[in-house]
């Protein structure tokens, strides 16, 4: 009987604290939004004007129109003329584009960036891919949401601050990519040549996680998503010759059913999934904002993180993904012909690693899975790891803070992106790479970014011009 009461006294005050952690968990911390700036509508006819250029980039450059790229320069300088006569100004020989506003400091440089080029266009899109005009209230055409918006943003918010006389506390820089969407170099030479020059910037800011609606399960708030870390990237193929032949007369197990076989086991084995520091951040802070029954389970991940893994493993691709390294099966090569059996067959992997995992861990994970020493494993454009920006660092309060001054009714949280950016060549100079972009999009307009009819509200861009300004005040 002694041992029953003691093990209810144990769960009673075990019961105790979960609830006592559930009914403290509360966001106490966070700054009001300042009042709303006037609206600007020069901004928009900038991005008009952008968005006609067809900066589009290709992975082969004798395909690219690098006239274009040329025009697209001489009009950026021809519209913000206070900014190129101000900033010292230079233009790589990849066309992209680096500004330095001294400051009042050197000692903690800043790095706002973003890219001009854009991913090619299909059929199907309602007007014109680089109309560049204003159709029921948004902004049409390719790079409105990715990224010439935020281009625009930070040259015009820097142009209107220098009419005011504006020196930031310390050295501003402005670099603009030309070849990001090709996971192009251009951004690697601007971080070379910073290297050289011994520049270390306390804050570099790029496209990434936005603001988004519905974003977590009974939190009512938009939520702005802040890129702390991405994964790598590594493509593998996997390939297997062997006996093919007359369909007529299919041999057993042959190649093709080997490899698809590797294919499943790699599909129902994945790698273990794993709360990092800035996951565990997001949840928390989500968790405060949510209902009842989600808020005592993140309350309480202490207790809870296990089950907490297997729900987000299940959930959907994108609470997988958050947890784990990815594999998506993206060429399937083999057959010429109905009639013939291919003798050799070969799949891509593209793998998103997840900051906790490392190539060779992939590999292993890969050769253990599959179980077939006859299937030949290749390793192809490998990104390096990178470690994530503490969100304790007075750079990443800085931009959470301006989130709260611009917007209102918002959450603002660390996250891990899923995607590339060119933010993640400055982490060998920088400890705090915050990837977001400030413009609310709808799930409608994120579809857009790489698809069809791309586009951003008006109001959107006005708003993000509004996180622009207070930035720089800050800076």
């Amino acid at each position: 009987m002694l041992w029953l009461y003691i093990i209810l006294g144990v769960f009673g005050l075990l019961v105790l604290v979960i609830l006592i952690k559930t009914f403290t968990f509360n966001d106490k911390n966070k700054i009001k939004k300042i009042d709303s700036r006037e609206k600007d509508d020069q901004v928009v006819e900038e991005l008009k004007t952008l968005i006609k250029y067809k900066t589009i980039s290709n992975i082969d450059k004798s395909l690219v129109d690098f006239n274009v790229f040329q025009e697209y320069i001489n009009k950026v300088k021809e519209m913000y003329p206070l900014v190129f006569s101000k900033c010292e100004f230079t233009q790589t020989a990849e066309y992209a584009i680096k500004l330095k506003l001294k400051g009042e400091s050197s000692e903690k440089p800043t790095v706002l960036m973003a890219h001009y080029d854009v991913v090619p266009v299909s059929e199907g899109w309602d007007y014109d891919p680089f109309l560049g005009e204003v159709i029921d209230g948004s902004i049409y055409g390719r790079g409105a949401v990715d990224t010439k918006c935020t281009m625009v943003l930070a040259l015009h918010a820097l142009e209107k601050a220098l009419k005011n006389g504006y020196v930031p506390k310390n050295d501003l820089y402005l670099c603009f990519g030309s070849d990001e969407e090709v996971y192009g170099t251009s951004q690697v030479k601007i971080v070379e040549e910073m290297k050289k020059e011994g520049i270390k910037p306390a804050l570099v800011f790029d496209e990434g996680g936005g603001i988004t609606t519905n974003a977590f399960p009974g939190v009512k708030e938009d939520t702005a998503f802040l890129g702390v870390v991405e994964k790598g990237m590594v493509n593998i193929k996997l390939s297997i010759d062997g006996n093919g032949g007359h369909s007529s007369t299919p041999r057993r197990n042959g190649p093709t059913v080997q490899l698809s076989k590797a294919i499943i086991r790699l599909e129902k084995h994945p790698m273990k999934p794993k709360f990092i520091k800035c996951t565990k951040e997001m949840m928390r802070i989500m968790g405060k904002h949510s209902i009842f029954p989600l808020k005592l389970l993140l309350a309480n991940m202490w207790l809870f993180e296990g089950l907490l893994k297997k729900v987000f493993m299940k959930v959907s691709a994108d609470t997988r993904a958050l947890l784990s390294t990815t594999f998506a099966f993206t060429l399937i090569k083999g057959g010429t012909a109905t009639n013939i059996i291919p003798n050799h067959v070969e799949v891509n992997i593209n793998v998103r690693i997840a900051p906790f995992n490392t190539v060779d861990e992939v590999i292993k994970h890969v050769k253990k899975v599959i179980k077939n020493d006859n299937i030949k494993i290749e390793v192809s454009a490998a990104n390096k790891m990178y470690n994530e920006c503490d969100y304790n660092l007075e750079a990443y309060k800085l931009v959470r803070d301006v989130i709260y001054k611009t917007y209102d009714n918002i959450v603002a949280a660390p996250f891990i992106m899923l995607g590339g950016t060119d933010g993640r060549h400055y982490n060998e100079i920088c400890d705090c790479v915050v990837r977001f972009s400030p413009i609310k999009v709808s799930n409608e307009e994120r579809k857009g970014v790489h698809g069809l009819n791309e586009k951003l509200k008006v109001e959107s861009l006005q708003q993000g011009l509004e996180f622009y300004e207070i930035l720089l005040e800050e800076l």
